[in-house]
């Protein structure tokens, strides 16, 4: 978050988004792409901003600098070319797609940008406890404090006895979202599958006008 706010504070950004490293390798191996470095890191930020002069490529260096220098960051790298940029893109839009396979349960949660490191923090805590044998793999839109987690399906465990176990820590997990007053589905919707949950991120009137308006709205699509 330090990184974001000095990024922020010189250059009009874009795009600020992060994913681990069990991401990265998942979209490698799946997409005929490189590395972004030679080595590997657990976190990474992808951002984005309009080069529209020397000036502020000067000052995107700059601020890269200065982030190194305070060890917010390890390594960097500047597409040089649409290519490039092309490239660096696919390592964060290729993520669902890699992990598709795996069968990954989803949850689309958000925080005030403030509250991130706290909460992931807690809910990291909560996942080591309750999924220590099942890999996790975080990544999103953290500039907008929107975070996927993904929980993969093990290999040796049926799909329903592997969702049984996630829901039995969703309420864990919705109970933290809830402490920070943020949202259990941040940009894709609540639907069926969140439905049950709705009540940890709204009130009993905000879900009650929603009841109605759907109402309303199916009965005028099917009369």
């Amino acid at each position: 978050m330090a990184l974001l706010q000095h990024f922020q504070s010189h250059i009009a950004l874009t795009a600020f988004e992060f994913f681990s490293d069990k991401a990265l390798q998942a979209v490698l191996s799946s997409r005929t792409l490189n590395a972004p470095f030679n080595d590997d890191y657990p976190l990474y930020v992808l951002l984005e901003f309009d080069a529209t002069s020397e000036a502020i490529i000067e000052w995107a260096e700059q601020c890269f600098a200065h982030c190194a220098e305070q060890g917010w960051t390890v390594d960097a790298v500047i597409s040089q070319n649409q290519r490039q940029y092309a490239d660096l893109w696919q390592l964060r839009e290729g993520i669902s797609e890699a992990l598709s396979p795996r069968l990954p349960y989803k949850n689309d949660i958000s925080v005030k940008l403030s509250d991130i490191p706290a909460f992931l923090a807690e809910v990291d805590r909560l996942v080591e406890e309750n999924y220590p044998s099942f890999e996790v793999v975080w990544y999103g839109h953290i500039g907008d404090g929107n975070l996927h987690l993904n929980i993969l399906k093990p290999t040796t465990m049926t799909q329903a006895t592997f969702i049984q176990h996630c829901e039995q820590v969703n309420p864990q997990l919705f109970n933290i979202v809830q402490k920070y007053q943020g949202s259990i589905s941040a940009e894709h919707g609540v639907g069926l599958l969140k439905r049950d949950y709705l009540h940890y991120t709204r009130s009993a009137e905000e879900i009650c006008h929603y009841a109605i308006n759907k109402s309303c709205f199916r009965s005028k699509q099917y009369s």
